[in-house]
């Protein structure tokens, strides 16, 4: 709202009140006189003109309700102009003829007034409930319109004779005024609490109503003149008017006081406001008996009013019944509906209930039992050795025998690495089969995940061991495919070999161990002497840190041979010489660097780069000393790959040595690649523009996807060792085997790769590898890793080839 519209609004209304305060207090203290009728008649038309302002200024205040303010301001515009058109011909001709032209200009304003009242916002309401409040209304108007008549109207149009256009005129204004306040009447019971505003209206109304009325009344009687005291009504409705005009733009949410009074008041209101109608028609039958017997227009127009209100009252009983059977009729079918929705929901709610039980015993059953073989699973078999160790101590002595058999299957891996890992799949199922028929009451079996499972067992620790062992000595029919395997059995019994579920599992393993070293397909009993096996690994874990610091790993050099079996590479291979252990191979060591995450750094100094650089270091004294085509591959710890400075590393250590990237080899595993090819891509591209080689080891078992050759720039294939060895294997295994290398050797052919067979162990195998294309190998039975004096002899063979046995592998 603009500063401007907000004084004008307030000036206004201050004029308004001014005038009117003017007028009442001329009436009240001035005696009527012809000198003062025309400041009488100035203040009336002021308030007349000052409320139309005010209108007019809350039209442009209030967007919400400005169309109302609009047709107020010309209602009321229209009224002054009337008056003082009155005035006028009052003035000149010393009376006004009635009926006039200006009872059309008064009239006007009624009608203008009701399109005001249509122009207010309205609750909306179902249709039965609009009917039923238009009911009411009508029969609250209609009971006024009959007290009305009786006391006034009739009267009036009995005093004088007049015309019809004069009786449709006078009545006109009585009708017009009844209507307009029904409207208002209507549009208040409309609203849950009361609006000022629109009360302030049908007070208005109501006031001009009556001046209206008591105008007709007086003109019929005697004839009406300006300036009389029932002028002040009209004065008090136009200020009505105008306070209701600025109110609405002063209108604002009540404060918490006045809100619980707004309550209450409506819980006051409500019960009165529905009793009216009833009030009317009550009143109305009351004036129907009081005339009882009068032969008078005023008794006669009571009565038919009254039987006029009373068809209005029928009515609106009747529309409530049909309003009342509708709504019993639209509860009772919300009722099916939600009886109907109940019945529905609760269906659901116990279907998803007993899937919840389902999927709840589904999930306890899997979290206890192996997938695959549906035996009990680690889990589920160390809760139920707990539970007999807890039984073994509550009876004592009474207790019955309790021993834990560990099985490993003997030579699995190679089953699933030649035959496959369906297969492999398979012959678990049916292992678990075997051992599950072979129980004996109070037994149980549990397969612990791989090819390891688990029997507890009552009966006599060696015996039942003995008993398990026989189980694998028929071969397992899987289809087409009979196969024959073996399982070391390791034996743990309490309380000899523990007092707990963890003890007895524990040394179970141990002893299943020492069952393998004794050549498998054996069960050992776990012996107190048998944790010294255990010692190892912490010694290992206490030693390595420092130990590149003290200078105790070594590299020993392994030589790749192409077909004429010459000399064209050698791979640095890493050991552990240590004072108190012994030397140890990478095998013994590496995995505890890579689980304690040591392979980054032991001591001061780097491993992975350390190896790096010692193998560049002697290759280029092999150069220096006329071996200059040879070639050094070195494999790549996950720290040094992961590293993002790793191909600065790679070009300094040639740069230092004076090498190309030609003579080196770095070697990845798949595992290395996995989830790092973006990292992976940028770097290896970048060395292998330098000139440097990378080779994919175990490819064929560990690593088969196709993946890293097409993305990766992997110029070798290293096949994996226990492929090799399947080619002189069991007799089902090895003519898949031979399709296996066929087929990797022809994709390497295709895609431009290098094949090395890495661990050739028999002539057999070398032989093989040759005929189906390999064009380079690798292995024990080709040469044993050597250090570098032993290296260098063999280097210095200008025609030497390998023995033509096969050599012992050290273990």
């Amino acid at each position: 709202m603009k500063p401007a519209d907000r004084r004008g609004l307030n000036v206004a209304l201050l004029a308004t009140v001014a005038l009117a305060l003017g007028h009442l207090g001329w009436v009240a203290l001035h005696p009527r006189g012809a000198d003062a009728d025309w400041l009488v008649q100035t203040f009336s038309l002021g308030v007349l003109y000052a409320s139309a302002l005010t209108c007019w200024y809350a039209a442009r205040s209030t967007p919400d309700t400005a169309p109302t303010w609009r047709w107020m301001t010309l209602a009321l515009g229209l009224y002054a102009v009337s008056d003082t058109l009155y005035a006028l011909l009052e003035w000149r001709n010393g009376a006004v003829p009635s009926p006039s032209v200006l009872d059309a200009l008064y009239l006007g304003f009624y009608v203008l007034f009701i399109r005001a009242c249509l122009a207010l916002p309205r609750q909306p309401l179902r249709r039965a409930e609009a009917w039923r409040l238009t009911l009411d209304v009508g029969i609250v108007v209609g009971s006024l319109a009959v007290l009305l008549w009786y006391g006034a109207l009739a009267s009036l149009l009995g005093a004088a004779q007049v015309t019809v256009i004069g009786t449709l005129v006078n009545l006109a204004y009585p009708v017009l005024g009844l209507c307009a306040l029904g409207l208002l009447m209507t549009l208040l019971r409309r609203h849950d609490h009361i609006e000022l505003k629109e009360s302030l209206l049908a007070l208005g109304i109501t006031t001009f109503l009556i001046g209206d009325t008591l105008y007709l009344f007086i003109d019929a009687n005697g004839g009406f003149t300006s300036g009389i005291p029932e002028e002040l009504l009209w004065t008090c409705g136009a200020l009505l008017f105008a306070v209701a005009a600025w109110h609405s733009r002063h209108a604002a949410p009540l404060g918490p006081s006045l809100t619980a009074v707004a309550h209450v008041t409506a819980q006051i209101t409500r019960p009165l406001s529905a009793l009216t109608p009833y009030l009317g028609l009550a009143a109305c039958f009351a004036l129907t008996l009081t005339t009882h017997g009068e032969v008078t227009l005023a008794a006669h127009g009571a009565m038919w009013g009254t039987a006029g209100v009373t068809l209005l009252v029928a009515a609106r009983q009747i529309a409530a019944l049909r309003d009342n059977a509708a709504l019993t009729a639209q509860l009772a079918a919300l009722n099916a509906s939600l009886e109907q929705r109940v019945v529905a929901r609760t269906a659901e709610v116990e279907r998803g209930r007993a899937q919840l039980e389902a999927r709840a015993r589904e999930l306890a059953w899997q979290a206890g039992h192996d997938s695959l073989t549906g035996l009990p699973n680690r889990a589920g078999f160390l809760s139920a050795l707990g539970e007999a160790v807890k039984q073994q101590q509550q009876m004592g002595q009474e207790a019955p025998a309790l021993a834990v058999l560990f099985l490993d299957l003997d030579g699995f891996k190679g089953v699933n690495d030649t035959l496959g890992h369906t297969v492999g799949d398979q012959l678990l199922i049916k292992v678990a089969a075997r051992l599950r028929g072979a129980l004996r009451p109070g037994e149980f079996t549990a397969r612990l995940g791989g090819d390891e499972f688990m029997v507890l067992t009552s009966g006599p620790p060696q015996a039942r061991a003995g008993q398990v062992l026989d189980l694998f000595a028929s071969p397992f029919d899987l289809g087409d495919r009979p196969v024959r395997i073996s399982a070391s059995v390791g034996v743990s019994v309490y309380p000899d070999s523990g007092r707990d579920a963890e003890s007895l599992y524990m040394h179970a393993d141990v002893a299943m161990y020492e069952a393998k070293r004794a050549g498998k397909g054996a069960a050992r009993i776990f012996l107190p002497q048998s944790t010294q096996a255990l010692r190892p690994r912490t010694e290992l874990e206490d030693r390595l840190p420092g130990a590149l610091e003290r200078g105790e790993f070594r590299l020993y050099y392994q030589p790749i041979y192409d077909v004429a079996r010459q000399v064209v590479a050698l791979e640095a291979l890493l050991r552990w010489d240590s004072p108190e252990l012994g030397l140890l191979s990478p095998g013994q060591f590496l995995p505890v660097i890579h689980e304690r995450g040591l392979d980054g750094k032991l001591g001061d100094g780097e491993l992975g780069n350390w190896v790096l650089d010692e193998a560049c270091a002697q290759l280029a004294r092999w150069h220096a000393a006329g071996h200059g085509g040879l070639r050094m591959a070195v494999n790549i710890f996950p720290a040094q790959f992961r590293s993002a400075t790793f191909a600065q590393t790679v070009e300094a250590a040639l740069a230092r040595h004076g090498l190309t990237g030609a003579a080196l080899e770095l070697e990845v595993t798949g595992t290395l690649l996995s989830g790092c090819e973006a990292h992976a891509a940028g770097m290896m591209d970048a060395l292998q523009r330098q000139g440097v080689r990378w080779s994919l080891c175990g490819f064929g078992v560990q690593t088969s996807a196709l993946s890293p050759l097409l993305k990766l720039p992997v110029g070798v294939l290293k096949l994996d060792r226990s492929l090799i060895g399947a080619l002189d294997g069991p007799l089902d295994g090895q003519e898949q085997a031979r399709r296996a290398v066929g087929a990797i050797t022809a994709l390497a052919g295709a895609l431009g790769l290098s094949v090395v067979a890495e661990g050739i162990e028999t002539r057999a195998q070398w032989a093989a590898v040759t005929d189906l294309g390999c064009a380079y190998s690798q292995g024990f039975w080709l040469g044993h890793p050597q250090n570098v004096a032993r290296t260098a002899e063999r280097l210095g063979r200008a025609s030497g080839h390998p023995p033509d046995s096969t050599p012992v592998i050290p273990s």
